[in-house]
């Protein structure tokens, strides 16, 4: 396939970041580019990636959706996540349950004659 100076562009772009993702390293000269990379844009997490997918599908004239996986579209999230997400929360990419809030423990007045002593990084402060 002959490729405009456009899409050659979009595709220098797309040289380090779908060799960076997925170790693959893109030739214009293979004559399957065109569907490796629309099978790439639909992996790939990097949306700068994605949508550069999608112009150069546009500029190639094909009939390309990114949010079609394997022939069936993606439905919507389920409205049970977003009640979830309020009880956890993502630490390292696992969903964790959020730690309750430690009530609030009114500061003791220090009296008079008596010295608060506090820790600052490691060292006792006394004040």
């Amino acid at each position: 396939m002959a490729y405009s100076p456009e899409m050659v562009s979009l595709l220098q772009q797309l040289r380090s970041r779908i060799f960076a993702e997925f170790g693959m390293k893109i030739r214009l000269v293979d004559p399957e580019l065109l569907s490796t990379l629309g099978q790439l844009g639909k992996k790939s997490r990097d949306p700068f990636t994605r949508k550069t997918v999608v112009k150069i599908m546009e500029l190639g004239d094909i009939d390309y959706d990114i949010d079609d996986v394997d022939g069936k579209a993606r439905k919507a999230a389920p409205v049970e996540d977003e009640v979830e997400e309020s009880s956890t929360m993502t630490y390292r990419g696992s969903k964790i349950p959020k730690p309750k809030a430690a009530p609030a423990v009114a500061a003791a007045e220090p009296t008079a004659g008596r010295q608060v002593k506090q820790v600052y990084r490691g060292q006792v402060i006394y004040k």
